[in-house]
């Protein structure tokens, strides 16, 4: 078990320390310059509720019964 916990905090840190590069996005109104880690957590909240709210919108189209 503390060998897993120490490979996915080496694993993390990687990542961390491999995507800390400066990118420029453009947003519809406006771009700015993040680092790939923060753009990497943006996609994945994003992603994440999406997914929330269309589970949610599909699970009210359901028929009840």
């Amino acid at each position: 078990m503390l060998i897993a916990i120490a490979a996915l905090a080496i694993y993390a840190f990687l990542i961390v320390v491999l995507n800390r590069d400066e990118v420029a996005i453009n947003f519809v109104f406006f771009s700015t310059t993040i680092s790939k880690l923060v753009l990497i957590l943006l996609c994945l909240g994003l992603g994440f509720a999406g997914g929330h709210l269309f589970d949610r919108w599909r699970a009210r189209r359901r028929p009840r019964g």
